[in-house]
């Protein structure tokens, strides 16, 4: 997958916790994430929830996505609009929260684009390309790529298990 993402960055500042994405009180509130989408750092950055739109990019300068293993904090944002997050660091399950729930998690340093700035996104030759800046990152393995394509890993297994052929009686193999 070597397509290419045209975005809009959006700058947000300070170590981010997965409680500064999505408040812990709104985690069983909704079920509906486009109702979460509405709280996103409701609590750190007010009314910037609103201020998003589709294919927005978010680039942090610090820790983003420490704390609790709450999966609604990756998918509050993918309904907000968010579908890449450029990081120096990530919390570990939310980075994993990310890739499983088909949401691109790339760790670089990218503050060299500034707020509202488009730039494109090729995550297969690994290279945020703005105006005037180019920034390099490992590309992820192509199994995260094919991963995302699918929409995450639920829809990712799903797809394999589909591909399985027939066995003796007539059934797939589900696993």
């Amino acid at each position: 997958m070597t397509e290419n993402l045209n975005v809009r960055t959006r700058r947000i500042s300070g170590v981010i916790s997965t409680d500064d994405i999505i408040p812990g009180r709104y985690k069983h509130m909704h079920t509906d994430t486009s109702k979460l989408a509405q709280h996103v750092f409701e609590n750190r950055f007010p009314g910037l929830a609103a201020t998003f739109h589709a294919s927005d990019l978010i680039v942090a300068d610090d820790t983003f996505g420490i704390g609790s293993s709450r999966e609604q904090a990756v998918s509050s944002l993918l309904a907000a609009g968010v579908t890449v997050i450029v990081a120096p660091r990530f919390g570990r399950i939310f980075f994993r929260n990310c890739w499983n729930l088909g949401m691109f998690a790339i760790e670089a340093d990218a503050l060299r684009f500034a707020e509202g700035e488009n730039i494109v996104v090729n995550i297969g030759d690994g290279s945020l390309i703005g105006a005037d800046t180019v920034v390099n990152f490992t590309p992820p393995p192509q199994r995260m790529l094919d991963m995302v394509a699918a929409g995450g890993l639920i829809p990712s297994v799903l797809r394999r298990i589909d591909k399985q052929p027939l066995h003796g009686n007539g059934s797939t193999n589900h696993v």
